[in-house]
């Protein structure tokens, strides 16, 4: 780099580098709360099954289906070992997005606050824009929305 010529690309470059950067993080920043969601929406597709039309019924317009997120769990400093969390479908109704999960006959849904919480909290954490959890009973034809509010607390 002996030569003045040199440093000017050296100077652009690195220039163009934090312009993009910048740019980068003012995207990120101004996103919107939403836009999480509405990127899994356009990823999956939806299947015509018993779901899809009791959703419909409901009043709910089904976006995607069938979504796994990926996590990795490290115990005391050790690998990182991979698990998923899964839920059926991504749902809009009046401009609201649900979760919805399906009540499998092997895992049943224990309807009291601890089981509700033990079982979907995860699901409200990853997703904060979401309002709320809808659960699916194909067999009975039942929705029921879960929903979850953060209460003051006693010290």
């Amino acid at each position: 780099m002996d030569r003045f010529g040199d440093w000017i690309v050296m100077l652009a470059a690195a220039s163009l580098m934090i312009w993009w950067l910048f740019r980068r993080f003012d995207h990120w920043l101004h996103e919107p709360p939403s836009s999480r969601l509405r990127k899994l929406a356009a990823a999956g597709g939806v299947e015509d099954d018993d779901t899809v039309h009791l959703l419909q019924e409901n009043g709910f317009e089904v976006l995607s289906g069938k979504h796994r997120i990926s996590l990795g769990v490290i115990l005391d400093d050790g690998p990182v070992r991979p698990t998923r969390l899964y839920f059926d479908y991504l749902a809009l109704k009046e401009s609201k997005y649900y979760l919805v999960k399906h009540e499998r006959a092997r895992q049943p849904m224990e309807w009291t606050a601890s089981g509700l919480r033990e079982r979907l909290l995860v699901y409200a954490l990853l997703f904060p824009d979401c309002e709320g959890i809808i659960i699916v009973n194909a067999q009975e034809q039942q929705l029921k929305t879960v929903r979850f509010k953060v209460e003051a607390g006693e010290r």
